[in-house]
């Protein structure tokens, strides 16, 4: 058995999902005991402390956690490397010049959603000390409620599928952080050093599972999006349906840890006081089991190359 700490049951922790929904953690013999958790923060502690061996995760949430624990967790494979949230906006906002100077709402200081807005206005030229205020909206409610009050807020990342539900709070979508193609490391399956060194196999056992759910959600909507329905909680087919297109537009089938991301995340968590020094990417990813997928020729077979032949064209 494995126990797998969940942050949240969203969009962003579907590959877990799908590799449920799958069979995929059956058929590497894993069967898996989920403990819920508020936030990714928590679940990272529970990681570290050594209550789960496994969890979802963000890499400047990972960065933090080891910072504030003293932890060795490490990013084993990627779902998401780049910047993948949205702004959503109160009504009277409409373009992006008209952000400048609002109030934006965070759940925390330093967390991944200022790192997102951080990076956006270093691209547009912009100061967060001066072309924004942030307001910590804490966690102790809603995300949503929290987030689109225009008493306090102005401006908010959104992850979907709450991109496709602020519009029926009355809220529109100003900014996509996509578009910028920042490497983030986002969505991703994360462990500890101590645990992969004692448990090799079931790590690699987990990475090939997590692979497998990551390529079938992006290349198969009708499981995508029955997952999505099964697991987030959202009903409605009209946010499910773009919350599937806009996952399976943003996953990659490289699976490898972004370094590149990691090392975004560390700059500006080290610029805001949050760490007290750049992390080398190297000291917050295990890129082997995923080396050793492809050097088993896994990802020839999960992309239907295995059995194509060299001249099969002719």
């Amino acid at each position: 058995k494995i126990r797998i700490a969940m942050p949240h049951c969203g969009a962003g922790v579907a590959p877990i999902f799908a590799a449920l929904e799958g069979g995929y953690y059956r058929e590497q013999g894993l069967e898996p005991d989920f403990l819920p958790y508020h936030g990714h923060s928590n679940s990272l502690k529970a990681l570290i402390a050594g209550e789960a061996d496994f969890t979802n995760a963000v890499g400047a949430e990972l960065l933090l956690a080891n910072t504030r624990h003293r932890g060795d967790a490490v990013i084993l494979a990627s779902a998401i490397s780049r910047s993948a949230q949205q702004v959503a906006a109160r009504p009277g906002i409409a373009t992006r010049e008209d952000l400048r100077g609002k109030r934006w709402g965070v759940g925390a200081r330093n967390d991944a959603d200022e790192c997102a807005i951080i990076m956006a206005f270093d691209r547009w030229g912009w100061s967060v000390d001066k072309d924004a205020e942030i307001v910590v909206v804490g966690t102790d409610g809603a995300r949503l409620d929290l987030l689109l009050n225009p008493r306090r807020i102005d401006a908010a990342i959104m992850h979907a599928p709450e991109t496709f539900q602020a519009p029926k709070r009355g809220y529109h979508i100003v900014e996509d952080f996509g578009r910028l193609d920042v490497s983030f490391q986002n969505s991703c399956a994360a462990s500890t050093r101590r645990f992969i060194k004692a448990n090799p196999d079931i790590g690699l056992r987990y990475v090939r599972a997590f692979c497998q759910a990551v390529h079938r959600f992006r290349s198969d909507a009708q499981f995508g999006i029955h997952v999505l329905r099964k697991y987030s909680g959202e009903t409605d087919i009209d946010v499910l349906k773009p919350t599937w297109v806009l996952f399976a537009r943003y996953m990659g089938d490289m699976m490898y840890p972004s370094l590149e991301g990691v090392r975004n995340a560390s700059a500006i968590l080290h610029r805001v006081g949050a760490l007290p020094g750049p992390v080398a990417p190297e000291d917050a990813v295990d890129l082997g089991p995923v080396l050793a997928l492809e050097g088993q020729g896994f990802f020839e077979a999960l992309m239907g190359a295995k059995d194509v032949f060299s001249n099969s064209a002719a």
